[in-house]
Parts: C-alpha cells; structure tokens; sequence
C-alpha cells in the first residue's frame, strides 16, 4: 500500500482549515498524513467556554461504552470508522505496520484504551462521526445496527480490520457490511440487514455527528476525564497514570 492512499481527502481539507493556527498554538493533535510527510493538527471545535461532554456520558445506545460505569476513569474517542487516522489508532488493520517507523505512537492507542476498558480499568466510550462521506454514514449505521444485539465492539473491530487506508471506494457500502457482519459470532444477520436496509440508525447517526460536531472537528480525538488529550499513547497513558 502506498503513502498516499493515508490521508483525508483534499476536498475534506477546507473544512479544517480554519482550526488549524488555533488548534497547534492551544494543544497537540493528531496525525495528518500528506504527500508522505506529517503535519500536527488538532481536533478542537469548541473553543469558547467549557465543553459539556455529559451528552456522551449518558446514551449508551447513541455512544457505546466499554467498561464499568463506576470507573474513576473516563475516556472518549470521537472517530469515524473511515478515517485512515482512526484505523491506525485501533492498530487493527494490518497495514498499519508499514507505518510504525512513522507513526508508532499513534499506532494502537486507541486498541490499547479498549484493552483497558476490557480489564474493567477504565470505562471507553465511542462517539461515532461520519463526515468523510456515505460510506462513513453506513459504517456509521453499521456500529448502532449491531448495538442494538450488543454487539457494536464486535463490529468496530471488523470495520476497522476491514479498512484498506482508502475512502469512499465501495470497502463501506451496504453490500460490504452485510458481509462483514456475516463474521461476527452471535449476531442475527436478519435483523442487522433489516436495520441497515431499512436505515433504522441513521436519525442516530445524525444526530451523534451534529452533538459531536459541537466539540470536535476531526478524528481521532479523545477526551480523557474531561480534557481533551492528544491521540498518541504516551499523553493517553499519562493522562491516565
């Protein structure tokens, strides 16, 4: 796989623009790849006033969370399924080690967060946005079908398995995730495909990308107990420790 086919689309670029020069004075951010080179952004959306992330705290079935509700320990990932960013924060697919001389602190950050959610150390929950295109959307309605049997980690990780680095390129469409689903074990293929069909989710996924978009402008960001922290694994686990 090439360096090119990581990175946001050069139409998706103009949206970002204009958070740029605030976002590096203000914070680390996450990862942009261009023409094989990196360039710090930041996912900030949100400058005036506190940002209330209680939104996200409090609908599991519109913010899937991982972990004990009690946890000291709140972490947020706000990620499209199609960022080529947020798939190599999951550490799934297996392209992403062509990029760990690159990008090894950002590789598994977000796998090792779900890890710890998994131990019952933390609580991780998961706000899906959908703002690089259809696909994103149906990828998007994918995660929330599956929720719906309990089953939308399952699914967060064939989707993010299943990603080529590409957007947009038929890898998300209805047909694909139907097949994806087909691998989850225990899951009523019936009912997720009527789900998705049908677009059951889709009001959902609208309305967790305009809550979203109040806070955030990009992916992968994350919000550890309230403040926003880069995505590389060394601020995560400091912020953490």
């Amino acid at each position: 796989m090439e360096e090119e086919t990581i990175k946001i689309k050069k139409n998706d670029l103009w949206k970002f623009t204009t958070f740029v020069l605030i976002a590096i004075v203000l914070i680390g951010g996450f990862f942009m790849f261009k023409g094989g080179k990196t360039t710090t952004n930041n996912s900030i959306a949100n400058t005036e006033g506190a940002v209330n992330l209680q939104v996200f705290i409090d609908d599991a079935s519109l913010y899937p969370s991982l972990g004990p509700d009690n946890a000291e320990n709140v972490v947020i990932e706000f990620s499209d399924f199609q960022c080529p960013y947020c798939a190599l924060a999951s550490g799934l697919p297996a392209w992403v080690q062509d990029y760990q001389s690159q990008y090894s602190d950002l590789i598994g950050s977000a796998g090792k967060i779900q890890q710890m959610a998994t131990d019952g150390k933390i609580r991780f929950i998961y706000v899906p946005m959908s703002f690089l295109g259809q696909e994103s959307v149906y990828a998007a309605q994918a995660g929330l079908c599956a929720n719906q049997q309990e089953k939308f980690w399952e699914m967060h990780d064939a989707l993010f398995t299943s990603h080529d680095g590409q957007e947009n390129n038929g890898k998300f469409s209805k047909n694909n995730l139907k097949e994806i689903a087909k691998d989850i074990s225990g899951l009523d293929t019936g009912k997720f495909n009527s789900c998705l069909d049908n677009d059951e989710t889709l009001s959902d996924v609208q309305k967790a990308a305009s809550e979203a978009s109040k806070v955030v402008s990009g992916t992968p960001a994350f919000y550890v107990n309230g403040q926003q922290v880069s995505a590389s694994w060394t601020q995560l686990s400091s912020s953490l420790a």
